[in-house]
C-alpha cells in the first residue's frame, strides 16, 4: 500500500509540476502578445503624430502668402544688385547671437551697403518659438514681412528696433501692440500693419522660409556668408577683414 501511495503522490506532483509550467509558459505568451500590442500601438501613434505633424506642416507652407518685394531665394535685399560682394544673413528675432552680430557690424555694413561695395541679404527665419510663451519669433517676422510687401524702404528700420528691443528669452516677448508700434515709427503704414499683424498674414510664408532654411543646412543663426563663404565667428573685425578682403579682390 506505501508504494502504491508514493506513486499516486509521484503522479500529482508531476501533473501539478506540469500544471505550474503550463501556467508560466501561457503567462509568458500572454505577456509576449500584450507586449507586441503594446509595441504595435506605439508604432501607430508615432506614424500617426509624425503624419499629423507633416499635414500640419504642409498645410501652413502650402497656403503660404509671400509677401512683396521679396526675392526668389527668400532675401529681402539692401543694396544694389551691382555691388561686388554679397553678404547673406539667417537671422531670428528672437535670437540674442543675431542682436550681437546687428550690434556690432550695423553701422559698418550700412557704410559698405552705401558705397556700393555690399548688397545685404537677410533671410530672416523663425526656428525659436519655443524660446517664447508666444511664438514670438514667428509672430515679429510675419510682422517683418507685412513691413516689406507694404513698405520695403523702411524695413532695415523695423529690423534694427527689433533687435534694439529684443525681448528676453523665454518671457512672452513683444505684445502685438508693440510690434505694429515699431512699425510705424520704422515708417509703415499703421492700418496695413495692423491688419497684417491681427491676420497672421505671413505666418504660412514663416514657416516655408524657416523649413527652406533648414533644408539649405542653416542650423543656427546667425549664419553669415560673404560671397557664398561661411563666415564662422562673425564678429567686427572677423567681419571686417572677410568683406574689406573681398571688395579688393573684386576689384
Amino acid at each position: 500500500m506505501a508504494s502504491g501511495s508514493s506513486t499516486r503522490d509521484a503522479r500529482q506532483a508531476k501533473a501539478a509540476e506540469m500544471r505550474a509550467a503550463a501556467a508560466k509558459a501561457e503567462a509568458r505568451r500572454r505577456t509576449l502578445l500584450v507586449s507586441s500590442v503594446i509595441a504595435v500601438l506605439v508604432v501607430v501613434i508615432v506614424v500617426v503624430f509624425v503624419v499629423v505633424q507633416n499635414t500640419r506642416r504642409d498645410n501652413a507652407t502650402a497656403d503660404a502668402v509671400a509677401p512683396a518685394n521679396i526675392a526668389a531665394d527668400n532675401s529681402i535685399v539692401a543694396g544694389e544688385d551691382s555691388a561686388p560682394v554679397k553678404i547673406v544673413v539667417y537671422e531670428d528675432f528672437q535670437c540674442p547671437y543675431c542682436a550681437q552680430f546687428e550690434s556690432a557690424n550695423r553701422d559698418q555694413i550700412a557704410a559698405w551697403v552705401k558705397a556700393g561695395d555690399v548688397q545685404m541679404q537677410y533671410r530672416p527665419i523663425a526656428f525659436l518659438d519655443a524660446s517664447s510663451s508666444t511664438n514670438y519669433s514667428t509672430r515679429a517676422l510675419n510682422a517683418a514681412a507685412a513691413v516689406q510687401n507694404s513698405d520695403p524702404a523702411d524695413w532695415v528700420q523695423f529690423h534694427n528696433l527689433l533687435f534694439e528691443n529684443q525681448p528676453a528669452e523665454g518671457t512672452a516677448g513683444l505684445t502685438d501692440a508693440q510690434l505694429i508700434d515699431y512699425a510705424v515709427q520704422a515708417g509703415a503704414d499703421k492700418a496695413t500693419i495692423t491688419k497684417a499683424v491681427n491676420d497672421e498674414t505671413y505666418k504660412g510664408w514663416t514657416a516655408k522660409v524657416t523649413e527652406d532654411s533648414s533644408k539649405a543646412g542653416v542650423a543656427s543663426t546667425p549664419t553669415v556668408k560673404v560671397n557664398g563663404k561661411d563666415v564662422t565667428s562673425p564678429d567686427a573685425a572677423t567681419m571686417k577683414s572677410t568683406v574689406e578682403a573681398a571688395i579688393a579682390a573684386a576689384k
